[in-house]
């Protein structure tokens, strides 16, 4: 195709399209009429040679062909954008923007809740919080469901996303009171719980996603050994209601096991395998590097997180 001949405002449009899902937000957004964005549409459908996006209940699902071709597009335009010098000043105070941002259960109960305060002051700034259960938040960002995620790092991290640290964390073992586990002969509470004490009783695995496995299960299985699970679950904020009344061990992120344990009336102890420290990190995609608004959200989460440590 000879570009010369394209609208480079269809791409434009089109990136409006996929961001909002719906014509009338697309065209608000972008400052064109209704009429004007859903002829749009149809030139991009011919530009394509495809439907792009289809009707779906309130809004509209992208075609496979739409959404393998919207990161290029968006990437085109940043690199526009920067050529001919173009830097947006983001007001929180008066700017208008939604975000969407994929969080792992723990670290949204950390962040989130000092992070509200914060957008009080900015009322047209408003986010969606994504669940990691289904995916990890990096697939989301990647595939543009998600414009940062707050969790692990992947083995194998994606060149297009940036990391940054947040946190660090470790799994600690969670009981009730007086566990034989987590007691010592003279009566008083254990720092550490020994390997055959640890393998003796029941456990509470949590599994975030179908697809996870457990930090604990991978290092027993590295020295032969396994626990028994009696319940998989994937709430990190229901496994410590879990414990009271029962021998249950619940390996759970520290923060929330030493929070729980104040409430519930629990013990927390180091455990055997699978306690060795790990970093929770920020991840969002390099095109929005230089965008001032995701600037001024990924500064807040940051200042956040690393207040954690």
């Amino acid at each position: 195709m000879n570009v010369s001949g394209v609208d480079l405002n269809l791409l434009v449009a089109f990136d409006a399209l996929m961001e909002h899902r719906n014509v009338t937000r697309a065209a608000r957004a972008i400052g064109l009429s209704q009429p004007a964005m859903s002829n749009a549409l149809s030139r991009l459908r011919d530009l394509f040679a495809d439907q792009l996006l289809v009707r779906a209940g309130a809004g509209m699902s992208p075609t496979p062909r739409a959404l393998e071709a919207h990161g290029a597009v968006r990437d085109a335009l940043a690199a526009i954008d920067g050529v001919l010098g173009k830097v947006e000043k983001f007001d929180p105070a008066r700017d208008t923007r939604r975000f969407r941002v994929a969080f792992a259960e723990d670290a949204a109960y950390y962040i989130l809740p000092k992070l509200a305060p914060q957008f009080a002051a900015a009322p047209g700034i408003d986010m969606d919080v994504l669940s990691t259960a289904h995916f990890a938040g990096v697939e989301l960002v990647l595939d543009g469901t998600a414009e940062a995620s707050v969790g692990l790092v992947p083995k194998s991290p994606p060149k297009e996303l940036r990391f940054q640290k947040l946190f660090q964390e470790r799994t600690m073992a969670l009981a009730h009171r007086g566990h034989p586990a987590f007691t010592s002969k003279d009566g008083r509470p254990v720092r550490k719980i020994a390997l055959k004490d640890f393998l003796a009783y029941p456990h509470i695995a949590i599994r975030p996603s179908a697809t996870s496995r457990g930090r604990i299960d991978d290092a027993l299985a590295k020295i032969g050994e396994r626990r028994r699970v009696a319940f998989n679950i994937p709430h990190f904020m229901v496994a410590p209601y879990l414990v009271p009344g029962s021998d249950l061990i619940a390996g759970v992120a520290e923060r929330v096991a030493r929070r729980m344990a104040t409430e519930l009336d629990l013990v927390v102890a180091e455990i055997p395998a699978g306690g060795e420290p790990y970093d929770a990190c920020l991840a969002w995609h390099r095109r929005f590097d230089q965008d001032r608004g995701h600037m001024w959200l990924r500064d807040r989460i940051l200042a956040e997180g690393k207040s954690l440590d």
